[in-house]
């Protein structure tokens, strides 16, 4: 027993001693672990903020690319990836840009941005004049004609006359006038028609074919004078329908025809009137608000051919080269002028009845649309008119009168 126990105790001893060593090997191994976990949680930790009490340093941009799944030396791509990121420098702020100095009491304007480029001055006070010039100038900032003058006369000008069987009805005029101004037929530096004596002819119906283009009728005019009264009647039909419809009542005086009321009606037309107003001066209309001033020897569209009769008969002087007659005419739907005839010679004339030596008196118009007019007056018949023809200065006949025959009352 005692040789056995003696004889396994150097077996005892050594095991011991080769286990001391293995121990401590498996400790160091086990403190290297730790050592190397805690240093990986580190940086893990400083990558993604996961270890508590860690600061938080800004990260700095940068760019990604492929690594590969093991990195040269058997290194672990978490340490790669760590090690590149704690490389980089940390971006430097952009150093604000030195600013000007400024007199003393002058503002500084903040510096242009990216995002915000610099406004010029003129661009500055344009946008900021615009919308309070459009609200205080309203629809009026879009015209761009000039305000007539206060005092500025208005000048009358015969309108269009409508094309088609209502030719010769002139449309109305404009209204509107300047502020306190008397509206005027005459223009600017004109001097009002001249009164003449009259001879009128006697009272008598005339008969005269009516022509509109190749149209063909029959019409009359119906002139009597009864002390200081006249009246006057024309009536006008081709291919049987009504084509005009005209009377013109009012006094004879010193100097010749002072019509008081015209009326005129034409063809698929009300009628429609106009009234001198002798008591104040104004011409008015029964289907407009216009008027116009009563000019003195004033004539409407009818009178205007037994007034040039008288005046010729009268002063049959005026009847030479150079000369003429002018007269004011006002027609019923507004339209009005100042028409100057002109003497343009004698001529022969083929009439229905016959030949006639007239004199030739013509009246040229201002416009496209004014009434152009050539008239022959028979010296035989007291003047009174052998051929007329009216129409506009595009070429559009209002009618045409060729004398029949004269009827005396």
């Amino acid at each position: 027993m005692l040789d056995r126990s003696a004889a396994e105790s150097p077996a005892s001893a050594t095991a011991a001693l080769s286990w001391g060593p293995a121990r401590e090997r498996r400790r160091a191994l086990v403190a290297c672990a730790v050592v190397a976990l805690a240093l990986h949680a580190a940086f893990i930790g400083n990558i993604g903020g996961l270890v508590p009490g860690a600061a938080e340093t800004p990260v700095a941009p940068m760019s990604l690319r492929t690594l590969p799944d093991e990195a040269p030396g058997g290194a672990p791509v978490e340490l790669i990836a760590a090690a590149s990121v704690a490389a980089a420098p940390a971006p430097t702020p952009p150093r604000p840009a030195p600013q000007k100095a400024h007199p003393r009491g002058q503002a500084r304007e903040p510096a242009a941005t990216a995002s915000q480029p610099a406004v010029r001055d003129d661009e500055k006070a344009s946008a900021n004049s615009i919308e309070p010039r459009i609200a205080s100038e309203g629809v009026a900032a879009s015209d761009s004609s000039p305000a007539p003058a206060a005092d500025a006369p208005i000048v009358a000008a015969e309108v269009p006359a409508s094309a088609g069987p209502d030719i010769g009805e002139a449309p109305l005029p404009a209204a509107g006038t300047a502020a306190g101004a008397r509206p005027t037929l005459l223009a600017a530096g004109d001097e009002p028609p001249p009164l003449y004596r009259t001879q009128l002819p006697p009272s008598a119906t005339l008969h005269y074919q009516v022509r509109r283009g190749s149209l063909r009728g029959i019409g009359q005019i119906r002139w009597v004078a009864a002390g200081d009264r006249y009246r006057l009647a024309l009536e006008a039909h081709v291919a049987g329908l009504m084509l005009l419809m005209q009377t013109s009542e009012g006094d004879i005086s010193a100097h010749g025809l002072a019509p008081v009321r015209f009326l005129d009606r034409r063809a698929r037309r009300s009628a429609q009137a106009a009234n001198f107003r002798r008591d104040d001066g104004r011409i008015t209309f029964s289907g407009t608000g216009v008027e116009w001033p009563l000019l003195g020897g004033s004539q409407d569209r009818l009178s205007w051919m037994i007034q040039l009769a008288g005046i010729a008969a009268a002063e049959p002087e005026r009847l030479v080269d150079g000369g003429g007659i002018t007269m004011a005419v006002i027609g019923a739907r507004g339209d009005a002028g100042v028409w100057a005839f002109r003497y343009a010679g004698r001529e022969t004339i083929e009439t229905v009845r016959g030949t006639v030596h007239a004199v030739k008196l013509v009246r040229a118009g201002r416009s496209a649309y004014d009434t152009s007019v050539e008239i022959w007056l028979d010296p035989e018949r007291s003047y009174l008119p052998a051929h007329a023809t009216l129409s506009n200065n595009a070429g559009a006949p209002e009618y045409d009168l060729l004398l029949e025959r004269v009827e005396p009352d």
